[in-house]
């Protein structure tokens, strides 16, 4: 159960990752241009993305902030839940708003680092998965969006997982 709440909210933040838009013509939008998305601290950014996801018609409280000030990523108003597929389309509605956050602490990316994953990558492509290179600048989506899209619950798929990662488990965990 732990594990399908975390598959939930980083389904969530992937949804929030892509643009979100109004239609009608009296509500102001984020996305008139792109300073005005870059210049939005983290909180406001899960703020717009939470609300975009509630636009989308999903229920999320409100994002909270921890005592270290991390903003943390909102999560569904309790009792509701939703499939993978439904996060997914609410989230590439909405995943603009949460380019270049970083929930909690970053790591640095070296190049070492997407090495190693464009390797994983390529290993997973040759045993038949579909799976897209990384590159710096889009290491963090990329990490969310395997753990989305890729089934860890399909024991094949698994075992293709630890064989390209040299038996490693993956990070599961919260986008870092």
């Amino acid at each position: 159960m732990k594990h399908k709440k975390r598959i939930l909210i980083l389904a969530i933040m992937i949804s929030l990752l892509v643009a979100c838009s109004s239609t009608a013509n009296d509500v102001p939008t984020l996305r008139a241009t792109p300073t005005a998305i870059d210049e939005l601290d983290n909180e406001a950014k899960v703020m717009a993305f939470a609300q975009c996801m509630r636009d989308e018609g999903f229920e999320l409280k409100d994002p909270t902030v921890d005592a270290d000030g991390n903003v943390q990523i909102p999560e569904p108003i309790e009792g509701v839940s939703y499939t993978r597929a439904e996060i997914r389309v609410g989230y590439e509605v909405c995943a603009v708003h949460l380019e270049g956050i970083t929930f909690g602490r970053q790591r640095e990316i070296t190049s070492e680092m997407v090495d190693q994953l464009v390797e994983l990558a390529s290993c997973l492509r040759d045993k038949g998965y579909e799976v897209d290179d990384p590159t710096a600048e889009t290491l963090q989506a990329w990490r969310v969006n395997l753990r989305v899209d890729f089934d860890f619950n399909d024991p094949e798929a698994m075992e293709a997982f630890q064989e390209c990662s040299g038996g490693a488990a993956p990070n599961r965990g919260n986008g870092k």
